[in-house]
């Protein structure tokens, strides 16, 4: 139940016929993982805590640096040196102090991930992480617990977005990208225009927000590639890879 000060502060969602009141309570009662609190992660997971989303969990091991501040909005100058959950917590509480932040201090390994999702009911998981290994281990974890699953990248002056594991029948991570065909590229190398990334996050946190209010057009996975320099959006299917070695025994019906 939304009380009088949350029909006022999420009014102009609830104006929406597609959300209204129901979906607004969907959006309070649900828990999304956030693993990574870089580029992406700062830019969703403040979209996400301001849109009313009740529970947010948010992973990530690393401390801020002044290399971090240009495009990683949720921490502020005061907080180099500190951890980047701490660091964000404070900034999502700052703009919605009635939801629920956890935070989990370590690095997204398999281990942690499968004690994660069979300890919390999360709707969605977020991959705002910067490196494959981990990438890999979240789309197995999203398989196990058949949890749809929102990654995206940036690099440069371009971006990619990813919608896997929405039912049995979606293609995963790994059905897009293998061991052996893996995009070459990360910020450090390459560099990064700021906004670029920020797009790319608050594409994530609208896309976990169409999922939890059941406004996804199709159950298919997809691949959303953004070039910032022409300004333009690719969009293509990904199907699922019949001989995929994390999704191809999973072909039990999700909730």
């Amino acid at each position: 139940m939304l009380s009088q000060k949350e029909l006022i502060q999420y009014s102009r969602q609830i104006i929406l016929p597609e959300i209204d009141v129901e979906g607004q309570e969907k959006i309070k009662s649900s828990h999304i993982a956030i693993i990574g609190m870089g580029g992406l992660g700062s830019s969703a997971a403040m979209y996400l805590a301001a849109a009313g989303v009740g529970n947010l969990t948010i992973i990530d091991h690393d401390v801020v640096e002044r290399s971090n501040l240009q495009r990683q909005i949720i921490h502020q100058v005061s907080g180099i040196g500190r951890q980047k959950v701490e660091s964000a917590k404070e900034t999502l509480q700052g703009i919605n102090p009635d939801i629920n932040v956890n935070v989990i201090n370590k690095k997204a390994t398999q281990e942690q991930l499968s004690e994660l999702t069979g300890e919390f009911s999360f709707d969605v998981i977020l991959d705002c992480s910067d490196n494959f290994d981990t990438r890999f281990a979240i789309n197995r974890a999203s398989v196990i617990g058949q949890i749809p699953l929102v990654s995206a990248t940036a690099v440069g002056f371009k971006g990619q977005l990813a919608i896997f594991n929405l039912s049995s029948k979606s293609a995963c991570y790994h059905c897009l990208y293998s061991a052996m065909n893996l995009p070459e590229g990360n910020c450090e190398e390459q560099g990064i225009l700021s906004p670029v990334v920020g797009t790319m996050g608050c594409l994530q946190a609208t896309e976990a927000l169409k999922i939890i209010s059941g406004l996804t057009a199709s159950k298919e996975s997809f691949l959303l590639a953004y070039d910032s320099i022409s300004t333009q959006f690719k969009s293509f299917n990904v199907p699922k890879d019949p001989s995929c070695v994390d999704c191809k025994t999973n072909t039990t019906s999700y909730a």
